[in-house]
């Protein structure tokens, strides 16, 4: 009974190293995610100079603590980002810093792209509806409201989303 607890931490254990050194292994050879490393770009202080000019320029002021120090690991990575990006020939545009730039893809689709809806299924269209006129006469004008078919103005407040 004693070597069954020893055993399975032994086996905890192994399983443990055997990830680790499976996910460094991914980490060292892939090669699609580039060095993160300050050494192999632009100076700790070129980008921190940036970042400050860019808060200017954008008016921005963080309130929470650790706040700026948050959206500038976010602006560093959308720097790093556009400079890749900038750098490769095989693009016909060059991106740039705009007032986004301190927000992650998922911040900013969130906040600016709103939630999208699926399309809902399109049904054929039926004939039983459809009334042939042939040479009726129709009026002039029809006034909408008094049939009932126009509805109050509604507020789509600022996502575009009708309440």
């Amino acid at each position: 009974m004693d070597s069954q607890p020893s055993t399975m931490a032994i086996l905890l254990l192994m399983m443990f190293t055997l990830s680790s050194a499976f996910d460094m292994s991914v980490v060292s050879y892939d090669k699609s995610h580039p060095d993160r490393s300050m050494s192999s770009w632009r100076t700790f202080d070129e980008v921190m100079a940036m970042y400050e000019d860019w808060l200017v320029k954008h008016g921005k002021v963080y309130n929470g603590l650790g706040e700026k120090e948050k959206r500038f690991e976010i602006f560093k990575d959308n720097l790093r980002f556009i400079d890749e990006h900038n750098s490769e020939e095989t693009h016909s545009f060059k991106l740039g810093l705009n007032q986004f730039a301190d927000l992650t893809n998922e911040e900013y689709r969130f906040t600016f792209l709103g939630v999208k809806k699926p399309n809902k299924k399109v049904s054929k269209r039926s004939d039983r509806y459809l009334q042939l006129l042939g040479e009726a006469a129709l009026p002039d004008s029809v006034d909408w409201r008094t049939k009932g078919a126009v509805a109050p103005v509604k507020d789509q407040g600022s996502c575009g989303k009708l309440h």
